[in-house]
């Protein structure tokens, strides 16, 4: 049976992921299974069945509509399907397309387990704010993890809060990423992160930040993505 973890992930991100399997292996793998076979062709029961959690694919998850199970079933696959949006740039459209499903569900789980999910977020999100472009799949963009963490209920500010701490300039180049996101997206968020998001992008700090790091890179790629992103903040985002 393969290991989780192994997919070039850093170590604190492959710690993590290996805790969320450990405590949400006492859920074991549902019966019933059935398969979509047009989100999964060729997954059946008996593959999916056959392959070691860790090593099941994005389109078997696919096929399953795995954030749509119930629970226990959903809890047992949960952790590959963390892993996958870390590993894989593209997972299936349906798969990712899927994810605000979660929203509201993981509230009501054990807090133990909502907290191994925290840990490995955390430790994405630091590892993403210190590489850009960051190397973490579909998570590799501060909007979709900071999505993922709203629907997975966990709280947004920690993630935002830390963020303004780090004055390096692959964080300042992830801001201005995410500034572009909010003023070209019409809907970037959901309504309640929205508003958290928004809120703290209009602070005059995250201003004078883009404006620092313009001044502070050496590259004129760097100065004229960060520059556009400040235009964009004063357009779009204070008051």
């Amino acid at each position: 049976m393969n290991a989780p973890g192994g997919h070039g992930l850093p170590a604190s991100v492959d710690r993590a992921i290996e805790r969320m399997y450990a405590r949400f292996g006492r859920y074991p793998l549902p019966g019933n299974l059935e398969p979509c076979p047009e989100c999964g062709p060729g997954s059946s029961a008996a593959d999916i069945a056959a392959t070691s959690l860790c090593s099941l694919s994005g389109r078997q998850l696919d096929a399953l509509h795995v954030v749509s199970l119930a629970d226990d079933a959903l809890r047992h696959f949960f952790p590959r399907l963390i892993e996958l949006l870390l590993t894989e740039p593209a997972p299936p459209f349906d798969f990712v397309y899927g994810l605000h499903r979660l929203e509201g569900r993981l509230a009501t789980w054990d807090p133990a387990e909502t907290a191994v999910v925290r840990r490995v977020l955390h430790a994405a999100w630091a590892e993403l704010l210190s590489a850009h472009p960051a190397r973490l799949g579909y998570l590799s963009d501060t909007r979709s993890l900071l999505n993922l963490a709203d629907w997975c209920d966990i709280p947004l500010e920690p993630f935002l809060e830390g963020w303004q701490a780090v004055d390096t300039l692959t964080a300042a180049m992830h801001l201005a990423d995410l500034v572009s996101d909010v003023c070209t997206f019409e809907t970037p968020f959901g309504p309640a992160a929205k508003i958290t998001v928004l809120s703290w992008l209009s602070q005059p700090a995250i201003g004078e930040r883009l404006q620092d790091a313009v001044l502070a890179t050496d590259s004129e790629d760097a100065a004229l993505e960060l520059s556009t992103a400040y235009e964009l903040w004063t357009s779009c985002l204070p008051g």
